[in-house]
């Protein structure tokens, strides 16, 4: 920095956020109610649609929801009361108390769109390069726009993450995870009472698979409104990545491929598999999932969330494997932090150290937490 932003105080700060999604909700939110000049923009066109299904509500995200005015956590949470693990054929093998919350990418979405004002959030607009030391950002059509601050929540493909860090990459992991969320009214009533309450396990050779109600498509939280969200983590062991990752229109992807994507062959193979692999009422939950989708399972880290004036914030940073559920919790803890920082130091510089500090830890922390999670503790990966 020049000795000019040095001295740069962080009262009444303008700030530029790139991305759209949870994670610059967060930030959009924590940083207008702190009382700085904030303007999110978000490159896609539409609404944006969930990929993820289903999220634990950590207690950061809920206290975010509450403390911010967003949302009473209650009205979009559902909770289970025991963790439950099964055997291949369906039998209890453990049950123990254990008091969980969950809810949905689409509801918390929704709350936090609705909680940050219309004229200081643009669609359509991608940000395709950032000067971190002069807080100038490049949009897609040219345009330029100077902010005392720029936060990329750009999510785990961070355009801005790779024009500051071009080394950082994803590290895949030997195995994907096959995700989908089912309207309770879609269920045989076998697979209702037998997850009703229950956060629920299957756990065999190579492969791990996990159950909860999460609100239904309109937010609903009552028996009979939900939707079963489920995740199958599954070792690629000799199939071809390339093969489960090109969709159906022949496209090959590397992270994922969405709802309605998958191939014929794939899809046909993955069913087969679920009849003979999975717990009788976990392969009855896949049957009925309609759109299926698939995510690969990868770590990420930067050496820094700060360059400059350029924040990186949430998945644009640190990427963690979903076992440790909490990658929503983290950017919300992001954002929180950094409006906190903001508010305990008269320069901005000195600010951003201080949050860079402590959040590059826990980011960096988290990651590691969850590779030992998935291929020590779970034992996936190969």
């Amino acid at each position: 920095m020049s000795p000019d932003d040095t001295a740069r105080s962080t009262d009444d700060l303008t700030v530029t956020v790139s991305g759209g999604s949870m994670g610059g909700l967060f930030t959009g939110i924590a940083l207008d109610r702190a009382g700085h000049d904030v303007v999110v923009f978000e490159q896609s066109t539409g609404e944006l649609r969930s990929r993820g299904g289903g999220i634990v509500a950590q207690r950061s995200v809920r206290r975010f929801l509450a403390d911010h005015d967003v949302a009473d956590p209650s009205g979009l949470t559902t909770t289970t009361s025991e963790r439950r693990f099964l055997t291949a054929d369906g039998d209890v093998r453990t049950a123990t108390p254990d008091s969980m919350a969950f809810t949905s990418w689409d509801a918390v979405y929704r709350r936090l769109r609705d909680a940050f004002p219309d004229g200081r959030y643009h669609t359509g607009r991608r940000v395709d390069d950032v000067a971190p030391a002069t807080g100038t950002v490049t949009f897609a059509d040219g345009i330029e726009r100077a902010a005392d601050l720029v936060v990329a929540a750009e999510g785990g493909r961070s355009s801005t993450r790779a024009g500051l860090y071009p080394d950082v990459s994803p590290a895949f992991a030997d195995y994907v995870a096959w995700r989908g969320v089912v309207p309770e009214s879609d269920l045989p009533a076998a697979v209702v009472d037998a997850a009703a309450d229950r956060f629920t396990f299957y756990q065999g050779d190579g492969l791990l698979f996990l159950s909860y109600f999460i609100p239904g498509a309109d937010g609903g939280v009552e028996p009979g409104d939900r939707r079963l969200n489920w995740v199958w983590y599954d070792t690629l062991g000799e199939r071809d990545r390339g093969r489960i990752f090109t969709d159906a229109s022949g496209a090959e992807r590397r992270f994922g491929v969405p709802p309605g994507g998958l191939r014929d062959p794939v899809e046909r193979r993955r069913r087969d598999r679920a009849s003979t692999t999975l717990p009788p009422t976990f392969a009855a939950t896949v049957a009925a999932t309609d759109e299926p989708f698939v995510q690969a399972i990868y770590d990420l880290a930067v050496p820094s969330m700060v360059v400059d004036r350029a924040c990186l914030l949430g998945d644009a940073a640190f990427v963690a494997r979903p076992h440790t559920a909490a990658g929503t919790a983290k950017a919300a803890d992001d954002a929180v932090e950094l409006a906190a920082a903001l508010d305990d130091h008269d320069a901005l510089d000195a600010a951003l150290a201080a949050w860079d500090r402590e959040r590059t830890d826990a980011g960096s922390r988290l990651v590691e937490r969850g590779k030992r999670m998935g291929d020590d503790r779970l034992g996936l990966g190969g």
